[in-house]
């Protein structure tokens, strides 16, 4: 019996990519007869899935998403370069003053710095992450309030457009982002489109903005634009970023401070 195409999206995607994994490259023929539907639902499956950078389409089927595409989960995202994320973290907790309206995206690096505001008060925190709004829920002294939007478990963020149309009516000190990719031809960038439109709904909901990021995110270009380079007014990022990996994000205007 064939599934009818509009039931079951999720756990069909959820095979597609365990297919993918374990063979590397997979085709539309073979899909529709594992999933026991038609090849044009599995054609739309694959690209809604390229769409949100789950996959890459070929001619006949599809491969992993190129590296530089990929999200990584949010307990992977903890574990890498975790001493860096923690120094950028202090560093741009320094700019935080008591008083302050603050955006603070979901991410690895963001969830190091919003442990360090801990101790302050009188800051008001918006934020599209569960982990940051756990991690300063017991704080009598910050008031918490959650972005609402659609689940996405990887980086257990809360994403789309209800993000955008909350902030919309939002006017922020500051806005503290991660950062997936930046660069200076392509700007900041996301690996999804529903944490891409996010972002750039932040960006617009603050006076200044500010992303943190390690070395290893300079010069990358993920998938989805987010904003230009000069839409940022401070990057802080870890001592061993390379001058040749800075000097076009100054060229940019952006602020640019070293982590110890």
């Amino acid at each position: 019996m064939t599934i009818p195409t509009d039931t079951f999206k999720e756990e069909r995607w959820q095979r597609i990519l365990a297919h993918l994994a374990q063979a590397g490259r997979i085709r539309v023929a073979r899909l529709a007869e594992l999933l026991t539907v038609s090849e044009a639902t599995v054609r739309r499956d694959l690209e809604a899935m390229q769409a949100q950078g789950l996959l890459q389409r070929t001619h006949g089927g599809a491969v992993p998403v190129r590296p530089t595409a990929f999200e990584v989960s949010f307990d992977e995202g903890l574990s890498r370069a975790r001493a860096e994320k923690q120094a950028i973290g202090r560093r741009a907790a320094g700019l935080v003053q008591e008083g302050d309206t603050l955006i603070i995206e979901s991410g690895s690096t963001t969830l190091e710095f919003a442990r360090l505001l801990a101790g302050m008060k009188a800051l008001t925190v918006l934020t599209n992450s569960l982990a940051i709004a756990r991690e300063l829920a017991e704080n009598e002294g910050i008031e918490v309030l959650v972005l609402g939007g659609s689940l996405r478990r990887r980086s257990a963020s809360l994403v789309g457009p209800w993000v955008s149309e909350i902030l919309c009516n939002v006017r922020a000190d500051t806005a503290v982002l991660g950062v997936n990719g930046l660069s200076a031809a392509f700007g900041l960038s996301a690996p999804n489109p529903f944490t891409a439109e996010s972002r750039a709904a932040m960006l617009q909901a603050a006076r200044t903005r500010i992303a943190l990021a390690d070395h290893s995110k300079l010069g990358v270009e993920t998938l989805y634009r987010v904003a230009p380079l000069d839409a940022l007014d401070t990057l802080v990022t870890d001592a061993a970023a390379s001058e040749e990996q800075l000097a076009p994000i100054r060229e940019a205007g952006v602020e640019v401070l070293l982590a110890e």
